[in-house]
């Protein structure tokens, strides 16, 4: 009698807690399926259906808009364009934010304190307002070009509005803090004792640094990269505002074809496509992370 009782007394405490946390991811799961899968799912079903200039859409199933965007030259074009500018953001973003990471792990509490506000607070302030600042800073009669042409070195301005470049330096003054905390939190984990180990044994600073410092950050940088890829690859403010009609994302596609010319199937299709892009990447961020785990 008392040896059941005590197998029932240890049974119970292993349920309870899945059931407490089946109870607690509930409400989590609910949002994510109203608020995530539900749009997708309607996104994805409105793809396959035909235009219609008059409905919208009809209910005639078709592939023609996956083969106008993966066989027109013009989307082709946008979307080879996009995944180019989100690449090159994360390459840039990385190193600078690498470098940032490492002087914050190296900081004093108080210089660490000042260098994360100074990190987190462009995000205090909306994309517009931040879009807004850089077109103050790079416009035809900003900052820039007017100490360019008082210090003489041009004798116009130059047209830094509507470039990919614009863009591009934009991009990466966003997606900093995104970069930075990542590689941080991963350097911050790190047994400061290795790499002054490592140089006992006769290894220069920049041995030390490719062979203990970087593979032990590399879940940093790969999460960093993946939350900067996307992103920026989902951009429409900053592209819009910086690049105008000269530099088209997929995000600022979607948004035309879906507001400005209510192709709901074309635009449902190149949001699909991007979807599936961000969703790629972070299957391969899961997937090396857990090989490296």
């Amino acid at each position: 009698m008392p040896r059941h009782s005590v197998c029932r007394v240890t049974r119970d405490p292993a349920a309870a807690p899945k059931g407490a946390a089946a109870l607690l991811l509930a409400p989590l799961g609910l949002i994510y399926l109203l608020f995530l899968l539900a749009p997708i799912s309607f996104f994805l079903a409105v793809s396959f259906l035909k235009y219609s200039a008059t409905q919208l859409y009809t209910s005639t199933p078709t592939l023609e808009n996956y083969q106008r965007l993966l066989f027109d030259p013009f989307y082709t074009r946008i979307i080879l364009d996009t995944f180019r500018i989100s690449a090159t953001v994360t390459v840039i973003t990385a190193v600078l934010a690498y470098a940032m990471a490492i002087e914050l792990f190296r900081a004093g509490s108080t210089l660490r304190g000042l260098m994360i506000f100074a990190a987190v607070a462009p995000l205090m302030l909306g994309v517009i307002a931040r879009s807004y600042g850089w077109i103050v800073v790079l416009g035809q009669s900003g900052l820039v070009n007017r100490v360019l042409l008082a210090t003489g070195l041009i004798s116009s301005p130059i047209t830094f509005i509507g470039t990919e470049f614009t863009v591009i330096v934009a991009l990466v003054h966003f997606m900093i803090p995104y970069m930075l905390f990542p590689i941080f939190s991963a350097l911050a984990g790190q047994d400061r004792q290795l790499v002054p180990a490592a140089s006992t044994l006769g290894a220069r600073p920049v041995r030390a640094f490719l062979e203990v410092t970087l593979p032990l950050s590399r879940p940093g940088v790969m999460m960093g990269s993946a939350l900067v890829f996307t992103l920026s690859a989902g951009s429409i403010v900053t592209p819009t505002l910086l690049g105008g009609r000269q530099v088209a994302m997929i995000g600022q596609t979607v948004y035309e074809l879906v507001m400005s010319t209510f192709n709901w199937p074309l635009g449902a299709a190149a949001a699909c496509i991007l979807v599936l892009c961000q969703l790629v990447v972070m299957f391969l961020y899961l997937g090396r992370a857990r090989h490296a785990g």
